[in-house]
């Protein structure tokens, strides 16, 4: 008998681990998944850091759950590494921790987000990256500053992803260039600007090789064969971060594919292939591992609300009651804090409407149109800077579990929702595993990812829609949101 083909995904996040096997037919092979022990996060006023030995360990214990779960005749392709963005540690030359593993969301460089911007902005303003805080090379610098002895004695930065696939395969001076984004490589080229070690200070020999999202880096050693119970010389393959993991395992494949995450926020992620050019900057571009872009941007509207105008309620029985109260004839922009970044800016905006609905089967069909009416805004946003977006839109996030809200999205967009029948980040890392074998993402996704749920546009639900539409907007134009 032939042997079965399949690939390994491993998603490591803010918590723990999971993995994935995936055969060719879509098939989730085997699984594993281990946590984080309790406080593995530790934080200290604007610092946030973890153990990265804390990471090896989950990774390893739910790599064994799944060897012990395949079958005797597959064969494995290859294995991949999505991660945290922005997550890194310093190292010594022989790969040895010099600091913790410091998090995406540590914010200790405050001071040096703006040296660091301005030294980088000319090489990474072509792609709407704007350095932030939480990037990881404004840390970078204040290592430099704070601790001079400690960064004299560094000899590799390492992304948390770099750091598995060390683990793994020995090799630590290797990323891929979705990881390598917060830390200042310039997407198109692969390259690091040449500012980060004449203006900064920083030396590049510190900063690893960038590689495209689905390369081959090196094979399995054998003491993480033993650590992991996968054979050894398993093809260990360049990752990429876990949203871009997350538009993997989409479905989204092709140009002007849309994937829209709905969870606390919404989030959208496109493939084109040339950067999508924003002068509001609120879009920013990763490249494709197909070569091409990813544009994205994130509202800060999504699914908060829900948690917070309907904490205490039944959301199966509440959409299954909204389903027949559609359109609702409510108006509301259902945005929990102050201040929307997409499909406008405006620091100053604030959520209406809600609180006027005492129903909650009305406010929750409110709410859930809300979000589709920001969604269609957004969508149009990224058609006029020039993107041409295709008939489906590729869903993910928690949010799309209920069939009403697709429902709504649907009719309010015109287009085709779909959701994949997997929509782990490891699967997405599944299908970079699997490139080298199809010689293409598109090929590769078209292999492992599958259809969910497919829900078209009513017709009748969609013109229904139009006049609601028209007012969201109008209100926002009123409060002076939008023009």
């Amino acid at each position: 008998m032939p042997e079965k083909l399949i690939a390994i995904g491993l998603d490591l996040g803010t918590g723990g681990a999971r993995v994935a096997a995936m055969d060719f037919q879509g098939h989730m092979v085997a699984e594993g998944r281990a946590d984080f022990p309790a406080g593995a996060s530790r934080v200290d006023g604007a610092q946030v850091e973890q153990d990265p030995f804390v990471w090896t360990n989950a990774a390893e214990t739910a790599l064994r759950q799944l060897a012990a779960g395949l079958p005797a005749d597959c064969q494995i392709v290859g294995l991949a590494v999505d991660a945290t963005s922005g997550t890194f540690l310093l190292a010594d030359d022989d790969g040895r921790p010099l600091t913790p593993g410091v998090m995406y969301n540590d914010l200790r460089a405050t001071n040096e987000a703006g040296r660091a911007a301005d030294a980088v902005r000319p090489a990474l303003a072509p792609y709407g990256i704007e350095v932030a805080a939480a990037f990881a090379l404004p840390k970078l610098l204040w290592f430099a500053r704070h601790t001079p002895d400690l960064f004299h004695r560094c000899r590799r930065m390492v992304h948390q992803t770099d750091w598995i696939v060390g683990r793994l395969c020995g090799r630590y001076d290797v990323t891929d260039v979705s990881t390598a984004l917060k830390s200042g490589v310039e997407p198109a080229t692969l390259q690091w600007p040449a500012a980060i070690e004449s203006q900064l200070g920083i030396p590049c020999r510190l900063l690893p090789k960038v590689v495209l999202p689905g390369t081959p880096i090196g094979r399995l050693t054998g003491d993480a064969a033993a650590a992991t119970g996968l054979p050894v010389g398993t093809s260990i393959v360049a990752g990429c971060t876990d949203g871009t993991a997350g538009c993997l395992a989409s479905g989204a494949k092709q140009l002007g594919d849309l994937n829209v995450t709905l969870g606390s926020t919404l989030v959208f992620k496109a493939i084109s292939a040339q950067p999508l050019l924003d002068p509001a900057g609120a879009v920013y571009n990763h490249r494709h591992p197909a070569g091409g872009f990813l544009p994205g941007a994130a509202s800060t509207t999504g699914g908060e609300w829900v948690g917070a105008y309907l904490a205490d309620e039944n959301l199966d029985a509440l959409g299954r009651r909204a389903a027949g109260q559609l359109p609702s004839g409510h108006i509301a922009y259902p945005l929990v804090k102050t201040g929307e970044r997409f499909p406008f800016a405006c620091p100053t905006a604030t959520g209406f409407g809600l609180d006027r609905i005492t129903d909650p089967g009305e406010r929750f069909a409110a709410g859930m149109e809300g979000v589709a009416f920001l969604e269609r805004l957004g969508i149009e946003r990224l058609e006029q800077l020039g993107l041409v977006v295709g008939p489906t839109v590729y869903a993910t996030g928690g949010g799309v579990a209920g069939e009403t809200w697709l429902r709504i999205r649907a009719a309010v967009m015109g287009r085709t929702y779909c959701t994949p029948r997997f929509p782990q980040c490891a699967v997405g890392a599944a299908v970079l595993a699997a490139m080298p074998h199809w010689g293409g993402c598109g090929q590769a996704v078209a292999a492992i990812v599958r259809a969910g749920q497919t829900v078209e546009p009513d017709p009748d639900l969609a013109e229904a829609y139009t006049r609601p539409r028209e007012q969201f907007r109008a209100a926002l134009q009123e409060r002076g949101y939008v023009r």
